[in-house]
């Protein structure tokens, strides 16, 4: 049992690479990534619930994402037919989380995502994405994008003025006992 939340998060990792051949916003494509959806999900909550947390469970988990956002970013955005403002921002948030990757490896020798509300917010939001646009067109990548701005953006705060590094950091607005 103790495995179980790392081997959710390596089926999340396998079923990016079927993600990468079905047509985006098919009944195969939704199963998928439903799937992938309910493995991101149970995955951190049964670690803590069966106390088996740690530091490679995490770093797993933030790899696990990472592959399954750039999946959607190469083989969803382009079918939704967004204008190009939109692609422009998409970079723009792109970068600021590599610039917190490049800073926490810098301060902390090591490359690093953080579990902020905010970014399980905004994760929250990229998974409800391909839901959502058929029914919201551009407005749902809009949404998306600025909460995902904003989650980078205090990331990046996080990475720079914190003195450890902490990937399970509640956010900017959250004392260190919460």
């Amino acid at each position: 049992m103790k495995n179980l939340p790392n081997a959710l998060t390596i089926l999340r990792i396998v079923l990016c690479v079927p993600l990468l051949f079905v047509e985006p916003l098919s009944i195969p494509f939704f199963v998928l990534y439903g799937i992938c959806g309910v493995t991101d999900m149970l995955d951190g909550y049964l670690a803590r619930k069966l106390k088996c947390t740690s530091p490679a469970g995490a770093r797993l988990d933030s790899v696990a994402d990472f592959l399954l956002t750039a999946v959607l970013l190469f083989r969803l955005v382009p079918a939704m037919k967004l204008p190009i403002w939109l692609f422009g921002w998409i970079a723009g948030i792109a970068i600021i989380k590599l610039c917190s990757l490049a800073v926490n490896y810098v301060r902390y020798k090591q490359f690093a995502f953080l579990h902020t509300y905010a970014n399980k917010a905004a994760g929250l939001l990229l998974f409800c994405l391909p839901f959502g646009y058929p029914f919201l067109g551009v407005n749902a990548g809009t949404t998306l994008c600025v909460f995902a701005t904003l989650a980078a953006l205090e990331e990046l705060i996080l990475c720079v003025t914190s003195p450890v590094l902490n990937q399970d950091v509640k956010g900017i607005f959250f004392s260190k006992n919460e």
